[in-house]
């Protein structure tokens, strides 16, 4: 069985590891989380855990999922063996198990008890329109049917018991809501916050069952979900908090602007607003958050739950594909495929599906085997060492890509590119330089 429970037993094994950086100093729920959480990933620090949080007694953490090894840490297994296992997930999901009573319902606030202030939500860029929700997954239902989704999207606090939400055209939680206000009904939604790790990965893929349930199977056991308190909406049972509420119908209200995951700030969007109906927590929980722009943001929205599809496009039209990455610092445009080149055309042909793979991807290198796809200073020596621009560098203009990427149109039309870098044919003679690794602490 698993060792990670919950957050918490995450947090400890990450601890374990070397990966949880405790913030002893008492911090600002205006800006400064967000510029520590920013400061954190770039050092390559542990995940920043805020034990003071100004105004509040509650705890904070952020950062948890920025790096692919606290992901492999997450989904135990190593960062090479990330992608396989979340396509036999995807593959084979494991049903959840309900139980009667829940940590996350260790506390129940209704009513007008109701104060989203008392919830540490920060404000996390300097231009941020206000406190965002972003470490949040929704639990969404049919409103006449079974189907359970999990999804990330955006939620700004804009009163004691009022969210916006912005909801993606391509979501299955827009297809819930609209057939909710095609009847003239709310929507109930609970948001999660504070989860086993696999909960927020399994929120950032497309499948057309139940989420959760491909979290169990990352997991290897089937999820423990609680009902509701105001909904038949089955929730994590050991969820730090869970906020219950209805998306009214036929209302729009400006929400944003918020750091996106292309670096830029977004534009302020007319959203569907939420009521909040009950906020359930555990005892002293401790609330997740996802600093807008960050690697966590591309890593649950653009880079992990993509990989297996490019995995699986770039593996039909080569079994020379050893391995894909949609590296964080390219904002999920950049794929990276490994291959094991047998036809010098090959690279180019693996690039472009890649680029079909997902509408996102707009630049994709193709590396040999002795390159570390995870290493941008390995990747930019292949791209110096092996790449003729004559040659090498092909581009496909007038393509569909994200609306959001600032090198496209407004309806996402734009240039793509395919770069290879792999060795060609007169230099396979060549020899890499590789020494042996060492343990430096026998020498220092």
């Amino acid at each position: 069985m698993s060792r990670i429970k919950d957050l918490r037993t995450f947090m400890d094994l990450l601890e374990e590891n070397g990966q949880l950086a405790r913030i002893k100093k008492e911090v600002s729920l205006d800006h400064e989380i967000g510029n520590v959480i920013r400061a954190c990933e770039n050092a390559g620090t542990g995940a920043p855990y805020f034990e003071k949080v100004a105004g509040t007694e509650r705890t904070l953490i952020g950062g948890i999922l920025s790096s692919m090894d606290r992901i492999a840490l997450a989904m135990e297994c190593s960062k090479e063996q990330i992608i396989e296992k979340l396509m036999a997930a995807l593959e084979c999901p494991v049903g959840t198990v309900k139980v009667e009573s829940a940590p996350c319902q260790e506390n129940i606030i209704e009513g007008d008890d109701v104060d989203l202030s008392k919830v540490p939500i920060p404000i996390h860029a300097p231009k941020d329109g206000g406190p965002f929700i972003t470490g949040g997954v929704i639990v969404s239902k049919e409103l006449d049917g079974t189907r359970h989704n999990l999804s990330f999207q955006r939620m700004q606090v804009k009163g004691k018991n009022k969210l916006s939400i912005m909801i993606n055209e391509w979501r299955h939680l827009k297809d819930f809501y609209d057939a909710a206000e095609a009847q003239g009904k709310p929507l109930p939604v609970s948001i999660v916050i504070g989860a086993d790790p696999v909960i927020y990965i399994g929120a950032g893929l497309r499948h057309d069952g139940d989420e959760m349930e491909v979290a169990g199977a990352i997991r290897g056991e089937p999820v423990a979900v609680v009902k509701s308190v105001n909904s038949d909406i089955y929730v994590p049972a050991t969820a730090e908090y869970v906020i219950e509420a209805e998306i009214i119908p036929d209302i729009r209200e400006e929400e944003g602007p918020l750091g996106e995951f292309t670096g830029h700030y977004s534009d302020p969007w007319p959203s569907p607003v939420m009521t909040v109906k009950a906020i359930t927590h555990r005892n002293n929980p401790i609330y997740q958050t996802i600093a807008g722009a960050s690697f966590e943001h591309i890593n649950l929205g653009g880079v992990v739950p993509r990989e297996p599809l490019v995995m699986k496009n770039c593996r039909y039209v080569s079994k020379g594909v050893k391995d894909v990455h949609l590296a964080p610092y390219g904002s999920g445009f950049l794929a990276i495929v490994k291959l094991k080149k047998s036809n010098p055309g090959e690279p180019k042909n693996v690039a472009m599906a890649a680029m079909i793979s997902y509408v996102n991807i707009k630049n994709v290198i193709v590396v040999d085997e002795d390159v570390d796809i995870y290493n941008p200073a390995d990747i930019l020596w292949a791209f110096s060492n092996r790449v003729v621009p004559a040659k090498d560098i092909f581009y496909v203009p007038n393509s569909q890509g994200h609306e959001l990427d600032p090198t496209s149109d407004n309806r996402g039309v734009q240039t793509k590119m395919g770069i290879d870098a792999t060795l060609d044919e007169e230099s396979k003679g060549l020899e890499r330089v590789v020494y042996d690794p060492v343990n430096l602490a026998d020498y220092l």
